[in-house]
């Protein structure tokens, strides 16, 4: 007779497997159905992740909690203001020169064909037109920048949803022990492990971010280079999406600076997003993440198309802390811990998964 404690009863059969991928579409499918509502409260624990880290130093020296929290909350305000008022500026400043950048285009690309058509190679003017406009390469970053302000016109939603996770963050361990159970301990400190990684890498991600911005800021100001302060808040944005941000950050900039024909301009603008990316990338980066997320780089790089099309530019954003996320609560039922172990990077997390398999097999 067969064990049920066995590793036979612990693995899921097909059917439990086709019902769980029929949750998950259906819940999913409501989540992208309310994601008006969903992006807003993600991007709010988005805040109050970074907003954690320095309200709990200001208490470690002292401050009462309330305050440590205005403090750090006017300061996170000021540098929103602050922000959206540079970014208006400069976003307004460049919208009022497109057409002049048009009818560059149009030169350089009558340049381009007349060049073609001395060497016998006549070209289609229209097609090249359409195929190589600026407007089309730059239609990606209008549609993601009207995504960021859309969410940002639910400003004082998100403001008052951030204050109050803060003001209720202290009792949330005192709540969940009003409920304890025989597994209470262990999802505790599971959960208390997801949040400090979460916090961990959404504030290193955010230091690593500013700091980009400010190298890419500093070198196109150096080289003098038109709406500097755009491109920089650009790649301060762009950075938090893994694996292709940084790159597709640079696009723009190099693709306006092709518009005044200096190869020198273009290639010093390359060479210095080459730079920052495999500085900042390579070297810094590791440094001050410390431990990896546990994510492998195609569950990274899937997450990022999946959160995008599900939330838009915010759900780039948090492609990571949300697949870490499904990763917890993956790993706390025996019936998904594959799905845990798929989006790991970590051979670990395979024993991991037996503990838990065993512990629950235990306790039942």
């Amino acid at each position: 007779m067969t064990d049920p404690s066995g590793p036979v009863s612990s693995a899921p059969s097909l059917r439990d497997v086709f019902v769980l991928l029929a949750s998950l579409v259906i819940t999913f499918a409501g989540a992208r159905y309310a994601s008006s509502l969903l992006v807003p409260l993600l991007l709010a624990v988005f805040i109050a992740i970074i907003c954690a880290s320095p309200i709990s130093s200001l208490k470690q020296r002292g401050l009462p909690g309330w305050l440590a929290s205005i403090v750090v909350g006017a300061f996170a305000l000021f540098l929103l203001l602050l922000m959206g008022a540079l970014l208006g500026r400069a976003g307004g400043a460049f919208i009022g020169e497109l057409p002049g950048y048009q009818q560059q285009f149009q030169v350089l690309m009558s340049g381009w064909l007349n060049w073609f058509s001395q060497r016998g190679l006549e070209l289609d003017t229209n097609a090249m037109s359409g195929m190589l406009n600026p407007a089309t390469a730059l239609g990606f970053f209008g549609s993601f920048l009207s995504g960021l302000g859309d969410v940002l016109a639910n400003f004082v939603l998100i403001l008052f949803t951030v204050v109050f996770i803060l003001a209720d963050a202290p009792s949330f361990p005192g709540k969940m022990a009003g409920g304890e159970s025989q597994g209470y301990h262990r999802y505790m400190a599971a959960f208390q492990d997801l949040v400090q990684a979460m916090n961990s890498y959404i504030v290193t991600k955010a230091l690593v971010s500013l700091l980009t911005g400010g190298l890419i800021w500093l070198g196109l100001a150096l080289l003098d280079v038109k709406f500097a302060v755009l491109w920089a808040f650009l790649a301060f944005l762009l950075n938090f999406v893994p694996n292709i941000g940084s790159t597709v950050a640079a696009v723009p900039a190099v693709l306006l600076s092709l518009l005044d024909m200096d190869p020198l301009l273009t290639g010093g603008i390359i060479v210095l997003y080459l730079l920052v990316n495999t500085l900042v990338g390579n070297v810094i980066e590791p440094r001050w993440m410390g431990q990896r997320v546990g994510l492998s780089t195609l569950a990274v790089f899937l997450s990022l198309i999946f959160w995008g099309w599900m939330f838009g530019p915010v759900g780039m954003f948090l492609s990571v802390p949300l697949t870490m996320t499904v990763k917890f609560l993956a790993m706390q039922n025996p019936s998904t811990i594959w799905i845990s172990v798929l989006l790991s990077n970590e051979a670990g997390d395979v024993s991991l998964a037996d503990e838990v398999i065993t512990g629950d097999s235990e306790v039942s």
